[in-house]
Formats: C-alpha cells, structure tokens, sequence
C-alpha cells in the first residue's frame, strides 16, 4: 500500500495566525516527492505587518487578487485527501490551519501530522540548530528560505532523508524508530 504525505508550509502577513498570506504544499508517496504546488491566499483585509514582508518578501500587492483561505480550501482539500501532514515546526503550521479553520468556519478533517523539526532534532543531534534552512543546508537540500512551495518541499526531502539514514522503508517506520510521535489535528 503506497504511504501518502503531504509537507506543508504557510507563511503569514501578520503575526496573527489566520493571516495566511501562501501555501506550499509537497507530496510524498512511499519515499518520492511527486509533486509541489503552492498558492498565494488574500490575508484578511489584506493587511500586513512590515515584518512578515521583509521576511517571505509577499506585500499587498501581491495577494490584492488573490483568493481568501476559504476559496481556495476546496482545491487544497482534495491534495490532501487521504495524506498525512509534515511541517517543519508543526507547531505555528497547524495553528495557522486551525485558526484558518475556525476563522473561516470550515469544516476540516481530522489530520494527522509529524514535525520535521523534531525529526532533525534526533536524526542530527550534532546541528548546532535545526531550523529548516540549516537542516536543508546540512543535507544538501537546495531551499529558497520563505517561499513556502521550497519550504514545504524542504521539508518533504528532510522526510526522505530520514529514511535513509534511520534505514527504514518509510516515514512511518523512520517515526517509530525514532520515536517521533504522530499527534492529531482536530477539527
């Protein structure tokens, strides 16, 4: 049975988590990225903080256009159907998804996810850091930082990565060997 994730990446135009200004999305399955998609979201009033432009570089002007999360959730829900979640720092991009969730009021699904973050953390306990441009670094994953399509496929290959080096046949295993645990996004 093939095994079926998807990394995901948002970036934000403020520091409030429903903000969502992008999202990058790759597709793993079994040990293959076989696709990566992104998407650019108008935050609400398409508002932003100079800080979170001068990071991921995104301005009004690039999202005064572009549909809001919940024009956009129908395409993004059938990419995700059927997968499990990767964020690196799962933490901020399942709170960003669930503010999404219940700022929007959709119904969402119930998803699990892991955090390549704290898969790094394990696999190279060496890094000084494990933030996803030094781990990308490390492994020689070529990453355009903030742009949340290379993140989030950043992030998908460090997922990969870690089958190799933990020796195991999937993402699954690599967790359990590692003892990553699984958690769960409720709706």
């Amino acid at each position: 049975m093939t095994e079926r994730w998807a990394a995901i990446d948002f970036e934000t135009a403020t520091r409030e988590p429903n903000s969502a200004c992008a999202l990058g999305v790759a597709l793993v399955e079994d040990d293959r990225i076989v696709e990566t998609l992104s998407w650019l979201i108008r935050p609400p009033f398409n508002e932003y903080e100079f800080w979170n432009t001068n990071v991921h570089g995104i301005s009004a002007e690039d999202t005064e256009f572009a549909p809001e999360f919940d024009e956009v959730w129908w395409e993004v829900r059938q990419v995700l159907e059927g997968t499990r979640l990767l964020a690196h720092n799962a933490p901020f991009d399942m709170r960003v998804l669930r503010a999404l969730f219940e700022s929007r009021e959709i119904d969402a699904p119930h998803y699990e996810y892991a955090c390549t973050l704290a898969i790094a953390r394990k696999v190279l306990p060496e890094l000084p850091r494990h933030t996803l441009d030094v781990v990308c670094d490390h492994c020689g994953i070529r990453l355009v930082h903030h742009d949340a399509a290379s993140d989030a496929e950043g992030c998908a290959r460090i997922a990969v990565d870690c089958i190799e080096r933990t020796q195991t046949d999937s993402i699954s295993s690599a967790l359990e060997q590692l003892g990553v645990p699984l958690r769960g996004l409720l709706p």
